[in-house]
């Protein structure tokens, strides 16, 4: 969608803030938006469409009534440090004690913190940056990455700039020395030096959605007291400047005619111009008059999301609203991310070999695949198609920790299998099963999901009941597709624009299924490496603790009768609590 390179200023304060005086930084988003969107059509379709569907929740009330406002979302991040043959510690190596403290800082931010600088009326953005606990080889990590990047001379001298080379790198370099799965990391990049034509900057972020997901932050900016992270990923959650639509050129104001759909998109931020041009350079305009409204500035010049050159303290309800929104939207694989917790799934199999594609027709970036599947007790996130990561094919079976892609079914009973496509175009979803363990998939008899035309706000779903024939005992091979609508798809064809992954399945005798719940009951049980909780109500929350007070796992919004986590550590005791729909709190105590 809209994966915008946004030139940030942060850090930046009023003259009593900082005694010395601030350099001058300008702002190449608009440009850089006109270019992204010439060169990615579809999805500034699909950020119109999806801004345009904001619109109306906003104008009938729905999107503030349907928010949670009690929720907080975990994010995990990873932040590579990208030294230049420095050592640690030092200016352009930071330690991690330093890289720590920013992001608890940042933290502070999201949550209105005065210790952070906020202002009391400041609304709160819901999220909480949190270090991956399992890096990429399932192995533990905290979340602090180090690149050493001293062999590129560029590098070394020039930093990062993205629009002249001639003494400097290109983002896409430092990318290329270490990425992390976007769809399970949230990557930021700390780096030596920023720049573009424009100047020196601070940082960027993509928005979310598109082909690329990061942020690049300069590291005399990536510090406590700066506020360009939270900025910066104020972008990462589809915030816009509160200058949009300023026009330097001939110094008019943004257009407010319809402030869900011109301007920042948001109602409660005032218009207002970049504060960078102001008739008294390098001053706080606070008490000063908003030539946009000709009222006194209501806040607009303290906004996180502002060029202003007072110290930003504010983020407002309407902007909170729409990050949440967007979060939910496109940022799901993020919420739900198992690399935040150091237990990982188990999801060992070995499986009968089967046809796998190894090209797709069409790459690009329409955001057409899979982003979650859910099956009994697989629970798996991932990103749709995209053109940069190359994963047209994703096999979950084996060795894969970052999510649950292993199950076991029983074979007399129907489980629900839930495909949720790619976050743009119609969809068409199949799911086959290759019950017989021959290595193939038979359209008539194997396949246990076929559906059209499914959007990418929906979901699609089929209740699946083993034939009695099927392969018992043996884990089995479960293939899922998500293509453009219309595609000719079987199980084995070549992606036009779309996706393919395979999960592993278990058919089990029904002798063999032991701890059934009776009805009427709520109890926590250990079932072989997993912990049960099983209810006749629905769950609200599961919060999972080690001896030691450690969160292991706190999961919201539940609202389903069962849940089935994975603890693969042995010789130890956990404590699980599980709050139920109407208040009820369960806890008990497990030793695996």
């Amino acid at each position: 969608m809209k994966k915008l390179l946004l030139i940030i200023i942060s850090g930046l304060a009023c003259s009593n803030f900082y005694s010395q005086k601030i350099e001058f930084q300008e702002c190449g988003t608009d440009e850089l938006m006109r270019k992204h969107y010439e060169k990615h059509p579809e999805q500034k379709a699909q950020d119109d469409a999806f801004n345009l569907e904001l619109s109306r929740l906003i104008k009938s009330g729905k999107l503030a009534s349907t928010l949670n406002k009690n929720q907080v979302y975990e994010i995990p991040v990873v932040v590579h440090v990208v030294g230049d043959g420095s050592a640690i510690g030092t200016v352009n190596n930071k330690s991690d004690a330093d890289i720590t403290a920013w992001i608890n800082y940042t933290n502070g931010v999201f949550s209105g913190s005065t210790s952070s600088g906020m202002s009391g009326t400041s609304a709160i953005l819901p999220v909480r940056l949190v270090f991956a606990k399992i890096n990429p080889g399932c192995n533990p990590t905290n979340g602090i990455n180090r690149i050493n990047a001293s062999h590129l001379p560029k590098y070394v001298s020039g930093g990062v700039n993205n629009d002249n080379t001639t003494n400097a790198v290109t983002a896409s370099e430092i990318t290329a020395l270490g990425m992390w799965d976007t769809s399970k990391y949230y990557n930021i990049y700390v780096v030596k030096k920023l720049a573009s034509n424009s100047g020196t900057l601070n940082g960027f972020a993509y928005y979310p959605g598109g082909s690329n997901d990061y942020s690049f932050m300069s590291t005399s900016a990536s510090a406590v007291n700066a506020q360009t992270l939270a900025h910066e990923f104020g972008h990462a959650l589809g915030l816009r400047h509160t200058h949009e639509g300023y026009n330097e050129s001939t110094g008019a104001c943004p257009t407010n005619a319809d402030c869900t759909l011109q301007g920042d998109l948001v109602c409660d931020t005032e218009p207002m111009k970049s504060l960078y041009h102001s008739s008294v350079p390098y001053t706080c305009q606070t008490g000063q008059i908003n030539p946009c409204t000709s009222q006194i500035y209501a806040g607009g010049e303290r906004n996180v999301m502002a060029y202003t050159f007072c110290f930003r303290n504010l983020f407002t309800q309407g902007q909170s609203d729409r990050a949440t929104a967007q979060l939910l939207q496109y940022r799901q694989t993020l919420i739900n991310s198992p690399t935040a917790s150091l237990i990982t799934a188990n999801n060992s199999a070995v499986l009968t070999t089967a046809c796998a594609p190894t090209s797709i027709t069409n790459p690009g970036n329409f955001n057409i695949g899979i982003t979650s599947v859910k099956f009994a007790d697989i629970n798996n996130y991932s990103a749709n198609y995209k053109q940069a990561s190359n994963n047209f094919y994703e096999n979950f079976t084996g060795n894969y920790c970052s999510g649950i892609s292993k199950t076991t079914i029983p074979s007399n009973t129907a489980t629900v299998l839930t495909v949720t496509p790619g976050t743009s175009n119609p969809h068409i979803i199949k799911a086959y099963i290759d019950y017989n363990n021959d290595g193939q998939f038979n359209e008539a008899t194997e396949l246990v999901l076929n559906q059209s035309g499914i959007s990418s706000s929906s979901v699609a779903t089929a209740s699946v009941t083993p034939p009695s024939g099927a392969v018992a005992n043996t884990p089995l091979r479960m293939r899922v597709i998500g293509e453009f609508n219309g595609t000719a798809v079987t199980a084995c064809y070549t992606p036009k624009y779309g996706q393919v992954e395979d999960y592993s399945v278990i058919i089990q005798n029904p002798l063999a299924v032991a701890n059934v719940s009776k009805p009427g009951t709520s109890e926590i049980i250990r079932d072989e490496s997993f912990v049960w909780v099983k209810s006749d109500l629905k769950i609200s929350t599961v919060h999972i603790y080690d001896a030691s007070g450690r969160l292991l796992t706190s999961r919201a919004n539940i609202k389903s009768s069962e849940f089935r986590f994975p603890v693969n550590e042995k010789n130890i005791i956990i404590t699980v609590t599980a709050v139920l729909e109407n208040g009820k709190v369960i806890t008990r105590k497990l030793k695996f």
